[in-house]
């Protein structure tokens, strides 16, 4: 007899149903980064702009403010920091300024500013070998810069003659500018008076009163302008050409 031959059949349908491929996969979308970061980044630069706004009002309280929100939106910016530094020593916090200073170099060792706003920064804590090793230090990189060069010499020049005498008519100018019997004086007019009681500037004055070589940086702020254009008999002071910030 002739061997029975087994026919392959299709297999039996199994009574498990069979789980759809579609259900099992899941459908994720993607974050959009790169609009998430320019967001971030025009935010943190309106920000830096009213900063910069208020700082050439002269309120470098909300100069602060703003500068900080924008640090707060972006950290790794190197401006921010040194726009800041800036607006923490025309408030007459110098150790701030020198901290955000430090900060702003961190981020970027290639920008010229941060040198200057750090030899600032010592010069007024009268750090005057560390400000000039900040100042050199800058100058190495950038030989050229005219900011760097000037708070060398102002430096040098203020540790050579920390008192102002023999030939310092500028710092013995402030001295006497602003002197108590002066400010008493200054305090019985009802034009000044307000300013006098202005917290902030009577931080600036006691700086000058310490370090008179600083009235030139500090008469770049258009209150103190506007106090020394009424000392002189002008009413309006004088115009502030200070460089904005970046």
């Amino acid at each position: 007899p002739q061997p029975t031959m087994k026919r392959k059949g299709t297999p039996a349908p199994s009574n498990q149903p069979q789980q759809s491929n579609k259900s099992a996969k899941t459908v994720s979308t993607p974050t959009n980064t790169t609009t998430t970061s320019r967001a971030t980044m025009s935010t943190a630069e309106e920000f830096k702009a009213k900063g910069n706004a208020a700082l050439q009002a002269g309120n470098t309280s909300e100069a602060i403010e703003f500068y900080s929100k924008a640090i707060n939106a972006d950290g790794s910016n190197h401006v921010y920091f040194s726009n800041r530094s800036a607006a923490y020593l025309k408030m007459g916090d110098a150790n701030n300024a020198l901290e955000d200073a430090n900060s702003c170099i961190g981020l970027n060792p290639d920008f010229a500013k941060g040198y200057s706003r750090k030899g600032a920064a010592l010069h007024a804590l009268k750090r005057y070998n560390d400000s000039i090793a900040a100042y050199d230090e800058g100058l190495q990189k950038f030989p050229n810069d005219a900011g760097i060069k000037k708070g060398m010499d102002d430096v040098k020049r203020e540790k050579e003659n920390p008192m102002g005498t023999g030939g310092g008519g500028g710092a013995m100018g402030a001295n006497s500018m602003f002197s108590p019997e002066m400010l008493a004086q200054m305090s019985l007019d009802p034009r000044m008076r307000p300013l006098l009681n202005d917290p902030q500037v009577m931080a600036k004055i006691k700086m000058v009163q310490s370090n008179p070589n600083l009235l030139p940086t500090m008469l770049q702020d258009p209150q103190m302008m506007q106090l020394l254009g009424l000392m002189m008999g002008q009413e309006g002071g004088g115009e502030d050409d200070s460089t904005p910030p970046p």
